[in-house]
């Protein structure tokens, strides 16, 4: 089954963000991609997102209620297993490649879609060679770059990690919802921790 109408409404949140290296990025993007028959699954995640639209922006709240519409025919991966954090962790988190290499959408030049944190979730420092770009959907999540402090960041806040750049997550009691991009390296990449 189709889920061009999420793709179309997470385009159409890009195209009014303005931050100057995210437009550089994606006014070169060719958005004609054509669309994968991915096989719906789902992650313990998915079925912790209750009521998240009203811990939205109003700028990001009709993305956050059109992705959890279509949460159950989407594709989702993890990138870690209980080995690397935890099953509490595994059990917490949860990501949606909606373009990319194994994405929705194929791209082999950008990998974008939404990550998902469970309430009182640490995702620990990490780093990756791609270079990142995140939009918190909801409010209430704490972001650590350079191994710094955990600052709070606000739902529709631009945050960019250069490559290679650690940086750091966490919740608190309300999940996270977050979009991201990546571009350049390999796009498929698990993060050094």
């Amino acid at each position: 089954m189709s889920v061009k109408p999420l793709f179309d409404t997470f385009r159409d949140y890009l195209s009014l963000r303005d931050a100057e290296v995210l437009r550089d990025c994606l006014d070169r993007f060719d958005w004609n991609l054509s669309e994968r028959n991915l096989e719906a699954n789902s992650l313990p995640i998915a079925f912790r997102l209750e009521g998240l639209e009203d811990k939205a922006g109003p700028g990001e709240r009709g993305l956050v209620q059109q992705f959890l519409e279509y949460r159950d025919r989407l594709r989702w991966f993890q990138s870690y297993t209980a080995d690397d954090f935890g099953e509490d962790f595994t059990s917490n988190y949860g990501f949606v490649e909606l373009i990319g290499t194994r994405g929705h959408f194929a791209s082999d030049e950008i990998a974008a879609g939404i990550v998902c944190f469970g309430p009182n979730t640490i995702y620990p420092h990490h780093w990756h060679v791609a270079e990142e770009f995140y939009y918190p959907l909801t409010n209430g999540s704490l972001w650590s770059m350079d191994k710094g402090p955990y600052e709070p960041r606000k739902s529709g806040e631009f945050i960019h990690h250069e490559s290679n750049a650690p940086h750091s997550m966490k919740t608190e009691d309300t999940p996270l919802l977050a979009l991201f991009i990546w571009r350049d390296g390999d796009l498929a990449q698990k993060s050094d921790f």
